[in-house]
């Protein structure tokens, strides 16, 4: 099984606990009521920071409450933190049993360098992703990923913003609301099935894919017996963005293609 290694954590990986409180629940909310919800926040220092507030920000607002620091630095000091970022079954469910959540939310925070234009300001993409999982089985409830665009004076500053504003559509998902449309609402939506995949981490790196290969959006439905299914959506014909996409990853290879699904085997 492949271990992600230390440089998983080169971003600071920020993790809190949460649980419900029992009155009152917040309705439409996506994740499970009565449970406590782990919750792991992984990028670049000031980004991850961002986001894991705008995550407790949306948990507090939806009915959870957070536990105490000290059970929250002996999970952040847990080997088994590393592969369940990585969506390895065995230590979400033993971080579950060890330190008492019933669902673990695992959130990534990506944002490439920014652009400068010619007015000398600096556009930055970022895109936030969550999944999550029962830590009783490790089986997948939800999983969403966003993207925002923005601009800064400084390439700094672009990106932060870009990170914080990703991380509060894709904090939505976790409360069962629909993040506001954005500019590729118009575009076909298209169903693309891959296997075999080996991890949640290889299913949010495919969806990365399908947005580099132009889609407007592209998120993870749900991984499981190693097949991942993404829902994406893009502006154009289907085989022109599969082209651009096979051209993007050859490790992938197209096995089916019917009216607006795509299955693809991964080499």
């Amino acid at each position: 099984m492949r271990h992600p290694g230390a440089s998983i954590f080169r971003g600071i990986v920020f993790l809190c606990i949460f649980f419900l409180f029992p009155a009152h629940p917040g309705e439409g909310a996506a994740l499970p009521k009565g449970r406590t919800i782990a919750v792991l926040v992984q990028g670049v220092p000031a980004h991850a920071a961002s986001a894991r507030a705008i995550f407790l920000r949306a948990l507090l607002d939806g009915g959870y409450k957070a536990v105490d620091e000290k059970q929250l630095e002996r999970i952040r000091a847990s080997k088994a933190a590393a592969l369940a970022l990585d969506g390895n079954v065995e230590a979400i469910l033993k971080l579950g049993r060890t330190y008492g959540f019933g669902v673990l939310v695992s959130g990534r925070i990506t944002v490439p360098p920014a652009v400068k234009n010619e007015f000398g300001l600096f556009t930055a993409t970022a895109t936030a992703a969550v999944s999550a999982c029962t830590a009783s089985n490790g089986r997948q409830i939800l999983a969403g990923t966003e993207s925002a665009k923005e601009i800064g004076y400084t390439s700094d500053e672009a990106a932060q913003k870009a990170a914080e504003s990703a991380a509060r559509l894709v904090s939505a998902v976790l409360l069962g609301q629909t993040p506001s449309a954005g500019p590729g609402a118009g575009a076909v939506k298209y169903t693309l099935s891959v296997f075999p995949v080996r991890s949640f981490a290889e299913a949010h790196g495919l969806a990365e894919s399908c947005r580099e290969a132009g889609a407007s959006e592209a998120a993870v439905l749900r991984f499981s017996g190693g097949k991942a299914e993404l829902e994406v959506s893009y502006g154009g014909p289907l085989r022109q963005f599969l082209s651009l996409l096979l051209q993007k990853r050859s490790d992938l290879s197209e096995e089916t293609v019917a009216g607006n699904s795509i299955q693809l085997s991964k080499n």
